[in-house]
């Protein structure tokens, strides 16, 4: 390995979904979106023969029980079994600007730039396809049974449209977009409501196919929506896709009263939750107008709120 070899740096993007999260685990689209909040990783040798992944002063064995860090161990522990154990220690160092447990993908981002920060490392610069296949460990470990938006939305940056069946396509926008994310500060487990979800789905298969259905043809509306830039109608469908997800059970009492907060004073034209729910994040569609409105007074309540301006990149060395 070249001296200018001796770390390798990269990093990804958070995400939100605009539309179609957990139908999307049952085969439905959705649409999703990369975000200005990344997570960055950095490979380099380390001390001894042990791997090591560190973060914020808290360090794991890459080869130890399932701990903190489960996402990039998991990572980790296939690029070796494919690409072959070092005979040296590694060391995984974790900065990352997205809150765990918010619904803005950082288990994803922090798989995406593991794999392929370290595979390169190693010597092995993977494509994207091969990037996204080893970063799918990760979220497993954490997720249970991902459908692959997430990784596949910090992978390639920018809006994507997705679905299990078809893949990750890239949305060309004509114009960027602006969305008020606001994180309410509670954690969730997205397993426990993938799981919650498919039991709705046993007690109601008609019902939940429909609407599975149906969130296939609102995520094509939206994607026209963003082609013409008609920001009232794209507000409309994410209001829509929020009393489905309530339906569905994902949503809380906060969350709830945080939406009618964020649309109280008509500076927005559609909210909803946004990844698993349960806690998390929310995510808003300002009139351009009163973004910076909308912000400063929700920012008095949520101090972890931000807006982002769409398309952001995606993976990237640093």
């Amino acid at each position: 390995m070249s001296a200018l070899e001796n770390s390798i740096t990269a990093s990804a993007p958070g995400k939100v979904i605009i539309i179609g999260e957990h139908f999307v685990v049952h085969g439905s689209y959705a649409v999703a979106a990369a975000i200005n909040k990344r997570a960055k990783v950095t490979v380099s040798a380390g001390k001894g023969n042990e791997s090591v992944i560190l973060s914020n002063g808290e360090k794991t064995s890459v080869m130890g029980e399932k701990g903190k860090f489960s996402a990039a161990q998991a990572v980790a522990r296939r690029i070796f079994e494919e690409y072959g154990t070092p005979s040296k220690g590694i060391r995984v160092e974790i900065e990352s600007e997205i809150p765990p447990g918010s619904g803005l993908g950082s288990s994803a981002a922090i798989s995406v730039a593991t794999a392929a920060s370290l595979s390169k490392f190693i010597g092995h610069t993977l494509d994207n396809d091969r990037i996204s296949e080893i970063a799918s460990f990760g979220e497993k470990s954490v997720h249970g049974n991902p459908s692959g938006i997430d990784s596949e939305a910090s992978l390639l940056g920018g809006m994507i449209l997705y679905s299990r069946e078809t893949g990750a396509k890239q949305i060309p926008l004509n114009r960027g977009i602006q969305l008020l994310v606001v994180y309410s500060g509670h954690e969730r487990s997205t397993s426990a409501l993938v799981s919650k979800v498919t039991r709705k789905k046993e007690e109601f298969p008609s019902t939940f196919a429909h609407l599975s259905d149906a969130f296939s043809f609102a995520s094509l509306q939206l994607v026209d929506a963003l082609s013409t830039g008609d920001l009232p109608y794209l507000g409309a469908l994410m209001n829509l896709a929020q009393a489905s997800l309530f339906w569905v059970g994902c949503s809380t009492k906060e969350l709830d009263n945080l939406i009618e907060n964020v649309l109280s004073d008509e500076s927005c034209f559609g909210a909803k939750l946004t990844g698993a729910g349960g806690g998390g994040s929310i995510i808003a569609l300002p009139k351009p107008e009163k973004a910076g409105e909308a912000l400063t007074r929700i920012s008095k309540q949520y101090s972890s709120s931000f807006l982002v301006s769409i398309p952001q990149e995606g993976l990237r060395w640093e």
